[in-house]
């Protein structure tokens, strides 16, 4: 890792903290130092030629800013900026791990702290909620994870803070626990008029394919898709079709010409299609699988997909 890449990634760590600016009581000393050693670590004055140089740096200014931030605790508890400061140490995790310095063994203020505060700028706290959400967004999905408590906790934050500028990322962490966690609710009257509900296909593994006939790699994937369609459909496997075309006469002409049989939402919106959008998708192609509990347990459903639905219908 060159020195540029680990200082852009600690940047990019303390990407929230910087948004909310510090304020020192004036003439408060202690806390100033603690802001200046902030300042350096944001925007260092040495530009470190080597990796080696980076860490020196960032572990000189680490180890600084714990010294500061204790003695400014220490000499001035009640003072404002400490919410502030206390944010931008809980986003020093990956720093540290690249710097090599452990955060201390007590932490001083914790990010609940930070969102109950009174006197605590509502930025802050409403970082600090944010904050906390992403963090323990990291092992939810591990085994032994609360998915259940994580949601209402994401579902808080959304709510007590909807005018937070990051709330897109929780946004869109939710959905993927959501969809990973919980059965998968889609009900749609299809282009060929066939009522479709996910819900009652559970007990089938199904692939929900986000595509159109304008895509190209869609269309190469296609034939895989028809071969494994055809040897496992007696066996449970279903497949769904979200098209991304505007024509509907050109969508239905194509699937007639090349045999497609399952149901496809279409709402002749193009890249536009709600669905598409619901679900944050950023390109197509794009393959779910479902499990048999109507669960997605796959996004990249097309790198090994035949595989893939043989081992789910023998669950």
């Amino acid at each position: 890792m060159n020195a540029l890449r680990l200082f852009c990634l600690g940047v990019m760590t303390l990407v929230l903290a910087v948004s909310s600016p510090l304020r020192a009581a004036e003439g408060d000393a202690e806390w100033k130092k603690v802001n200046d050693v902030i300042e350096v670590i944001k925007n260092p004055k040495e530009n470190p030629q080597t990796s080696d140089a980076a860490r020196v740096l960032l572990k000189q200014s680490l180890t600084e800013f714990d010294a500061n931030y204790a003695a400014a605790m220490k000499a001035a508890p009640a003072n404002p900026a400490r919410w502030d400061v206390a944010l931008f140490a809980a986003m020093l995790g990956h720093v540290r791990e690249l710097a090599g310095v452990p955060a201390p063994e007590k932490e001083v203020i914790s990010l609940a702290e930070i969102v109950k505060a009174a006197d605590a700028k509502p930025e802050t706290k409403s970082q600090a909620s944010l904050t906390m959400v992403m963090i323990a967004s990291d092992a939810v999905l591990a085994p032994g994870g609360d998915a259940a408590a994580w949601i209402a906790m994401a579902e808080k934050h959304l709510k007590d803070f909807p005018e937070e500028k990051l709330n897109q990322m929780v946004a869109v962490k939710l959905q993927e626990v959501t969809l990973k966690t919980q059965p998968l609710g889609l009900k749609f009257t299809a282009v060929d008029g066939r009522a479709v509900d996910v819900s009652k296909l559970q007990g089938k593994v199904v692939l929900i394919d986000f595509w159109a006939t304008w895509c190209g790699p869609c269309v190469e994937e296609l034939p895989t898709v028809l071969k494994i369609y055809k040897e496992l459909h007696e066996k449970g496997f279903e497949v769904i079709g979200v098209s991304l075309d505007a024509d509907k006469a050109e969508l239905e002409a194509f699937l007639k010409d090349k045999g497609v049989e399952w149901p496809q939402y279409f709402d002749g919106k193009g890249p536009e299609n709600e669905l598409f959008l619901k679900f944050n998708l950023e390109s197509i192609p794009t393959m779910w699988l479902l499990n048999k509990k109507g669960v997605v347990v796959s996004m990249t459903a097309f790198e090994g997909l035949e595989e893939k639905v043989k081992k789910l219908l023998e669950e």
